[in-house]
């Protein structure tokens, strides 16, 4: 049975003479079994129109932390100042650099704040985020990414790391522009060359951002969010049990 999660708490870390803010969200054992960074899409950490998505992220990192592991939520378009929203993807060539820098050093605080063991990073990325996080995958041990883009490569910055296992959700019926089932296949493909355990999971009649109160889109939400709690479970907690029988 998973406990409750200790609590959120606000806080503030640099990045390249940067402030950024972030949740962090504390399991309530004293030790943190391992660390998940979660990665938002281009609406940032909000609840708008096109999507639920502060209360999906939020639900995602309750749930994580209920599992024995720290979670850290950074909002990493502070890095350049860019504001959520459709202006996004237009900054990408000249921003996205400064976001991955957010998110590498995000990955440095929780570490340092939950002290655990640098082999028990995950990250874990939604549309935008999905993208940055698998441009950062040598970072991590295990990573969760939601109908990413691959834009112009997923590999241009990245080198073949640690990480070891990869998931993938995709909706069938995703019609956003850039965002076609065709890119989760290219990333598994790319994922499976370098050597990296990689689950395509497809939702038929699921949109971008599995919203909508439609039986499919509701499936995919539930579904999905089960799929990724057992799996950074399995890939960041049950491993260190394990070693600790050995």
């Amino acid at each position: 049975m998973s406990d409750p999660f200790k609590g959120k708490e606000s806080i503030h870390f640099s990045s390249h003479g940067k402030s950024i803010a972030a949740d962090l969200y504390r399991p309530a054992a004293a030790q943190a079994k391992g660390l998940v960074v979660i990665a938002y899409g281009s609406d940032g950490l909000t609840d708008t129109l096109s999507g639920p998505w502060a209360t999906l992220i939020n639900g995602h990192a309750q749930a994580l932390a209920a599992k024995g592991l720290s979670v850290l939520v950074p909002d990493y378009l502070a890095a350049t100042g860019t504001a959520p929203g459709v202006g996004v993807f237009e900054r990408i060539a000249t921003c996205r650099a400064a976001w991955q820098g957010a998110l590498s050093d995000a990955v440095d605080e929780g570490i340092q704040r939950s002290g655990v063991n640098p082999g028990r990073v995950g990250l874990l990325g939604f549309s935008l985020g999905g993208h940055l996080v698998l441009r950062l995958r040598a970072r991590a041990q295990a990573l969760v990414e939601f109908f990413a883009p691959v834009l112009d490569g997923i590999d241009a910055t990245a080198t073949p790391g640690r990480l070891a296992h990869a998931q993938i959700h995709h909706g069938m019926a995703d019609a956003l522009p850039g965002t076609a089932f065709a890119n989760a296949e290219a990333i598994q493909k790319t994922l499976r060359a370098e050597g990296v355990a990689t689950e395509l999971l497809a939702y038929p009649g699921a949109g971008h951002g599995f919203i909508g109160g439609d039986p499919s889109n509701r499936s995919a939400r539930e579904l999905s969010k089960a799929r990724t709690q057992a799996f950074f479970e399995a890939q960041l907690a049950a491993p260190l049990a394990a070693a600790a029988q050995r």
